[in-house]
């Protein structure tokens, strides 16, 4: 038998392509990373003066409803990205109470109800309902001033004349 002698492994034309490809796939994993967060960073939106205003007025109704109507082509946005399933505390007069919910207007009450809100007017805009999971505490009545705190889920729009709506609501 003839003396083969098997080459060392760093001599065989497959190692050198397979050393070169796991090279390649570990440096790609440590530049890909950082060209990934530097992408990122270039992206991220800044806030316009008006989407910041609206954040910070978030826990007062009366001023969160005035900045968001100012919002205009930014509304959807900021909607979706900040205010939507925010947890508020928000302060108004209680218009009307059902089993579970009770609708709160916002600004300065006048003996209005749910039934006589103006639709030229935009008042349904300065309502919030706020939903109970359980029913409504007996002791509120309408023309109390009421604090609740709750998930806001649904919008309201001043041009459609939609009111605002808290998920999961408490009595403060």
């Amino acid at each position: 038998m003839g003396n083969t002698k098997e080459k060392p492994i760093h001599k065989k034309w497959w190692f050198w392509v397979i050393t070169i490809i796991v090279i390649g796939a570990i440096s790609s994993n440590f530049t890909g990373g950082d060209e990934q967060q530097i992408t990122n960073s270039q992206t991220e939106e800044k806030l316009s003066e008006q989407q910041q205003a609206t954040i910070d007025s978030l826990n007062d109704f009366s001023a969160f409803i005035e900045n968001y109507k100012q919002l205009e082509e930014e509304k959807t946005t900021t909607w979706d990205k900040y205010l939507y399933g925010e947890t508020v505390t928000w302060t108004g007069t209680v218009m009307d109470v059902s089993t579970k919910q009770i609708y709160i207007w916002g600004k300065d009450y006048n003996n209005q109800t749910w039934d006589t809100l103006s639709q030229e007017d935009h008042e349904k805009y300065n309502v919030f309902i706020a939903k109970f999971e359980n029913e409504v505490p007996s002791d509120i009545n309408t023309g109390d001033d009421i604090t609740v705190k709750g998930i806001l889920e649904s919008r309201g729009d001043y041009e459609s004349n939609t009111n605002w709506k808290l998920y999961e609501s408490k009595v403060q």
